[in-house]
């Protein structure tokens, strides 16, 4: 099998399953309770990034990979709070580039005030080296380098960013990669971005492709 396309693969798999147990969206106890309605599932639906904010050729599209794990390092109890809307935009990916996001709409906007000062901490990030610890092999391995809070412009009400800075050895092949968490939230909506930028032999992201898909969000959060 060549080395590149499994590499992408690998990278892309991983580390979003990690962060997708981390973010404590899965089903588990401590979830906020579920009332959808049409209306909050479709406006759910509009803050989400899509392929036509990606340029340049390349990018594939697959359903969201849903995670029914629960992280033990953190996961905060929202079990009082109303979820009315709740979506995942597709996984695109390009030669080990990541790009997905997550929205969800709130019955009121307190308990959206309420899911953010919860959820929306550095400790999240725990529940990525949880992850990682799990699925490293023999054959392969990832390491944290660093992580923490990231300096980002004030792009909503609500804006907080988060990053890792990530290292690979799969069969030998060493490679680092960036990952950026993006959360941003207004009204009774909260939004996160995710994007997983990878170095050589893979095909890192455009350069500050992060900020203008928030900014497009954050955007679209004010319509």
């Amino acid at each position: 099998m060549p080395i590149q396309p499994m590499l992408a693969r690998f990278a892309t798999v991983v580390v979003l399953t990690a962060v997708v147990a981390g973010a404590a969206l899965a089903a588990n106890p401590h979830d906020p309770q579920k009332r959808f309605t049409s209306a909050d599932q479709a406006r759910a639906r509009t803050l989400l990034v899509r392929r036509s904010d990606l340029s340049g050729a390349g990018w594939k599209a697959q359903k969201s990979t849903g995670d029914n794990s629960t992280c033990k390092s953190f996961n905060p109890d929202e079990s009082k709070l109303t979820e009315t809307g709740e979506q995942d935009s597709p996984e695109f990916t390009r030669v080990g580039g990541f790009v997905t996001s997550t929205a969800a709409m709130f019955k009121t906007s307190k308990d959206a005030q309420t899911g953010w000062s919860l959820e929306v901490k550095p400790q999240l990030l725990d529940c990525l080296a949880e992850g990682l610890d799990q699925t490293s092999t023999s054959g392969a391995t990832i390491r944290i380098v660093s992580k923490g809070k990231l300096a980002y412009p004030h792009l909503a009400p609500r804006t907080a960013a988060f990053y890792v800075r990530l290292a690979f050895n799969v069969q030998g092949i060493k490679f680092n990669a960036d990952l950026r968490v993006v959360c941003l939230g207004k009204g009774r909506a909260n939004l996160a971005l995710m994007t997983l930028s990878p170095g050589q032999p893979l095909m890192p992201l455009p350069a500050g492709l992060d900020r203008r898909l928030a900014t497009k969000l954050a955007q679209r959060l004010d319509r």
